[in-house]
């Protein structure tokens, strides 16, 4: 059995728990406990302690990608389980930034990690860098450094990287997700998607021969997408059968409602205190 249980998440599917906008899941697969992200750490400690998680005994610690509303927590966790090993792409650690302001002479707010890699290591962190697509358990992926259509990737124009005294378009290079294989069938767990969930599918498809997948689950970033996007959107996940859309964190609260017309009871809110096991 697998199980996926939300740590972190802009919505609270229990009534002892918190959200926050970030995301965090807890990965119970073949026997083993890994943490995909780790919110920006508020909500955090009170949620791992309200649903009773420990975890001391994780295997290693996932990163999705560098943006503070996924790996603010890491500090923390790093106190509470002692050296760990952090498995992300090795941009994790970009200067990634944001225009909170229409106005350009305002300048953009760094939204990175927390803390530098140098810094993680003196807290007692190793790093395992995946640039390429890779089974780090059997059965249990990490998938990145897929190719990316760009009629199919989110249009975050907000999002920019620093370079030398100015800034260019942040693609989120890093960005990575997980694909569990389960009992119930091929399960993909996203972190925000920011190259965009259907180039993810195409992945999948491309690289495994998967045609069908069981569940969608966490970040889908669709809130950047248009009408037809969100359409083309729910045409692949028919197309792949998938039985359980549970959607997180930056999905946006229209396209989650299309997507709760349109799936039914296919649908669920993956929110913190969410368990959903395979």
């Amino acid at each position: 059995m697998s199980t996926v249980q939300i740590l972190c998440d802009n919505n609270i599917g229990r009534i002892d728990f918190l959200g926050e906008h970030g995301f965090a899941a807890l990965i119970e697969h073949d026997g083993k406990t890994y943490l995909f992200d780790t919110g920006q750490g508020h909500t955090l400690p009170h949620n791992v302690k309200a649903g009773g998680f420990p975890l001391e005994g994780i295997e290693a610690i996932l990163l999705s990608h560098g943006h503070f509303d996924h790996t603010g927590g890491l500090p923390w966790v790093l106190g509470e389980t002692g050296p760990k090993n952090i498995i992300a792409h090795p941009a994790v650690f970009a200067q990634h930034m944001a225009r909170i302001s229409p106005d350009p002479a305002v300048a953009p707010m760094y939204i990175g990690t927390p803390k530098t890699q140098g810094a993680f290591e003196a807290d007692g962190a190793s790093f395992t860098f995946i640039e390429i697509t890779e089974e780090i358990a059997p059965g249990f992926h990490f998938i990145t450094g897929y190719a990316r259509n760009p009629e199919q990737t989110p249009g975050d124009t907000q999002l920019v990287l620093a370079e030398g005294e100015g800034h260019i378009p942040d693609p989120i290079a890093e960005d990575a997700n997980l694909l569990l294989e389960t009992p119930s069938g091929p399960v993909l767990v996203l972190g925000c998607a920011h190259g965009g969930v259907l180039n993810i599918m195409d992945h999948v498809r491309e690289k495994f021969g998967i045609t069908r997948l069981h569940a969608v689950l966490g970040g889908t970033h669709l809130m950047f997408y248009a009408p037809e996007q969100i359409q083309a959107a729910i045409d692949t996940f028919e197309a792949f059968e998938v039985k359980l859309v549970g959607v997180s964190h930056c999905t946006g609260t229209q396209a989650g409602m299309v997507l709760a017309q349109h799936f039914g009871d296919r649908f669920q809110q993956a929110a913190a205190g969410s368990r959903f096991e395979f």
